[in-house]
């Protein structure tokens, strides 16, 4: 996703908040993070494993690299938390989601649903920045 198209989902995201339509934006948040997770994947294994990957995989994936600290910056930048905190987004998604097919389910819950994704976004994009500068840095 280019910057253009970074902003143009971003705006979605906003609008489809504010007209508290909180599945929608839920929705829209797990494309974001997915391809910013594949993002990350790429720079640290290459373009091929992480291209066929799920968000679940993703996840997965990461945290593995996380672990391993086979990247010290990605570990230094990135919380371990942060990557749990996406996986259990991810789970409370699909729970509600499975939920919607028997019971009714709040704009409450949805609507923490989509804030909570909005939050875990802000801190990957945080981190993101200190990995850059770190990268940056190194390079110099």
């Amino acid at each position: 996703m280019q910057d253009g198209g970074a902003k143009k989902m971003l705006a979605r995201i906003e609008t489809a908040v504010s007209n508290e339509f909180y599945l929608e934006a839920a929705w829209l948040l797990s494309s974001v993070i997915e391809k910013k997770l594949k993002r990350m994947l790429e720079k640290i294994d290459g373009p091929v494993p992480s291209s066929g990957y799920s968000l679940e995989q993703s996840v997965k994936r990461v945290k593995h690299l996380h672990v391993t600290a086979r990247h010290p910056l990605f570990t230094e930048h990135y919380p371990v938390g942060l990557i749990d905190e996406i996986r259990n987004w991810k789970n409370q998604r699909n729970t509600i989601l499975k939920d919607m097919q028997d019971v009714h389910v709040s704009q409450a819950r949805q609507e923490r649903l989509a804030m909570e994704g909005i939050r875990l976004l802000q801190e990957w994009n945080k981190a993101k920045r200190k990995f850059k500068a770190g990268v940056n840095s190194q390079a110099d």
